[in-house]
């Protein structure tokens, strides 16, 4: 069963704890605008947060103590 963890006018992420995935949905602010849906699962949602997280490291100028290589 899906339920909304995070809701903002162009944005909502829902949850299903029982598949352990995620649906992303963005739309533009028009009442008529297209819905772009996405499902990930939940290793899926690791590898995104683990990109994320490497941003913000990337932004915030940090190093880390580990070699942290992408691999493809």
């Amino acid at each position: 069963m899906w339920q909304s963890v995070l809701k903002k006018d162009q944005l909502e992420i829902q949850m299903n704890s029982t598949d352990k995935s995620i649906q992303v949905r963005i739309s533009e602010k028009t009442e008529t605008a297209e819905q772009v849906e996405l499902e990930l699962s939940q290793s899926e949602v690791f590898e995104l947060l683990h990109a994320l997280l490497t941003i913000n490291r990337s932004f915030n100028k940090e190093t880390m103590y580990y070699d942290e290589t992408v691999h493809a």
